[in-house]
């Protein structure tokens, strides 16, 4: 499944890339994480809860930042196994600066790839779950942001 768009947080792109950096606003705004561990060089081990439809699993994994240019453009891969399948994500994220001061334009190309039970639900569902998990990510995402701005 592919998902793209453009979002935008409430902040300076300094203020929310350091936040796309920090290990505690991520396991804040990441909807169902339980840990994120720092493992250095920007990988993470993970556990985060998620629920699609009736099935509802705990995913471990690897959850890693690759800066392809510092500032402004990085990568996040997620690479995740529960007992109803696997999840894998790639997300490329580019920051620009908005139209206004303190705004910040995030665009993103996400491709997820699910197995298992889950992968069973369908794509209506995956859909779904996937655009209502990249919003709580986005409006929680501005909300640990606009704190530390305040």
């Amino acid at each position: 499944m592919r998902f793209v768009d453009m979002r935008q947080v409430q902040a300076p792109m300094t203020d929310v890339w350091a936040a796309l950096h920090d290990c505690d606003v991520l396991r804040r705004v990441i909807p169902g994480c339980e840990r994120l561990h720092p493992m250095g060089n920007g990988e993470y081990a993970a556990t985060l809860a998620a629920r699609v439809g009736r099935l509802a699993d705990t995913y471990r994994g690897t959850f890693a930042i690759d800066d392809r240019r510092s500032g402004s453009d990085l990568l996040v891969t997620v690479t995740s196994r529960g007992r109803c399948g696997r999840l894998e994500l790639d997300l490329d994220v580019r920051l620009r600066e908005g139209p206004t001061p303190h705004l910040t334009l995030l665009a993103y190309d996400a491709q997820a790839r699910v197995s298992g039970l889950v992968a069973r639900l369908g794509h209506v569902p995956l859909t779904l779950a996937g655009g209502h998990i990249t919003a709580a990510f986005f409006r929680e995402l501005d909300r640990a942001v606009t704190r530390v701005a305040a």
